[in-house]
């Protein structure tokens, strides 16, 4: 697609009152963007709102969950009855949930899945007809880098993502020549607040696999995304085109590391009881875009893009040695 001037354009943000949503909220005004955010948290909201028109940035905020078809519909009837149109859905209320899948209550998981996916798909469902009617829209859906990986303790979250994937993929196909984009942006490990909110069922706070980035890197991919649509986005390479690469070609690499020490690497020694987190009812932590883990600094990064890099090349010159000793 060409590249598209966002100037005057109005975009709904779910998930709006923190890390991704928060942050893609304020790149999309900066680039020229209409905004109608929403989320459970009615002063977040307004928190942000304030902060956009104090620069400048004409904003609503429309409290809703996702799971409430009347809170959507009404989320997509007050944009239209404000700004008089809609051009860009970025779907991105998630949550996730820390246990073991046979341990997990299973309203955790019923849950997730009616946030994660079934919230995107209410929301593409309420903006389809106007979209329709006019010919054009773009509906841009916030991923995760576990639509196509898994890690443990993660089951259920990484189920939604891969379900919300796919019905993106299978919707693209269906909008083609309608002049309605799909796109999407797989989001690596990220300085967002999710992780002020999530339930556990260790005691200890969960967080991030490393690297971790700045949720602006996001942010900035959702831009991107907006200006030309219809693509898949991977915006990182260490944690995200890398990852891609290595576990098509040397699969049981990353489920050996992920296997023997991703539980670990998903807590931090700070005792926590948070078995409901934000599930259910909005929490009143972890406002705004950053969270209580911070990003990676970026000589770790480049350390360890180093140390991959070896890893695979080595990898590499053993296959090509043990293909050449077979011959």
């Amino acid at each position: 697609m060409a590249r598209q001037d966002l100037m005057g354009k109005v975009a709904i943000v779910t998930g709006a009152s923190s890390g991704v949503g928060w942050q893609s909220a304020v790149r999309l005004g900066e680039a020229g963007v209409k905004l109608c955010v929403t989320a459970r948290r009615v002063e977040a909201l307004e928190k942000l709102r304030h902060q956009m028109e104090e620069r400048g940035i004409e904003c609503i905020a429309v409290p809703g969950d996702v799971t409430i078809q009347g809170d959507v519909d009404q989320v997509v009837r007050e944009c239209l009855a404000h700004f008089g149109r809609v051009d860009i859905l970025v779907n991105d209320a998630g949550v996730q949930s820390y246990g073991l899948f046979d341990e997990l209550p299973w309203e955790h998981i019923t849950r997730i899945f009616d946030i994660n996916c079934f919230g995107f798909m209410r929301f593409a469902r309420a903006v389809l007809p106007h979209f329709r009617a006019r010919g054009s829209g773009h509906i841009l859906n916030i991923q995760s880098m576990l639509s196509k990986g898994s890690a443990p303790l993660l089951s259920a979250y990484s189920a939604s993502k891969h379900a919300t994937l796919g019905w993106a993929k299978s919707l693209e196909l269906e909008l083609m020549g309608t002049g309605i984009q799909v796109s999407n942006v797989l989001v690596p490990s990220v300085d967002s607040n999710m992780f002020a909110h999530a339930p556990t069922m260790f005691g200890l706070a969960p967080k991030p696999v490393p690297p971790t980035y700045d949720v602006d890197v996001v942010a900035r991919a959702v831009v991107r995304c907006a200006m030309r649509p219809g693509k898949t986005v991977v915006p990182v390479f260490l944690q995200g085109k890398l990852m891609l690469w290595l576990n098509q070609l040397f699969p049981w690499v990353g489920k050996a590391i992920m296997g023997q020490w991703g539980a670990r690497m998903q807590m931090r020694d700070v005792p926590v009881t948070r078995p409901k987190g934000n599930l259910f009812h909005a929490i009143p932590q972890g406002v705004g875009p950053h969270g209580p883990v911070p990003p990676t600094p970026l000589w770790k990064r480049i350390s360890a893009t180093a140390g991959l890099a070896a890893l695979v090349g080595g990898l590499v010159l053993s296959v090509a040695g043990l293909a050449r000793a077979a011959r």
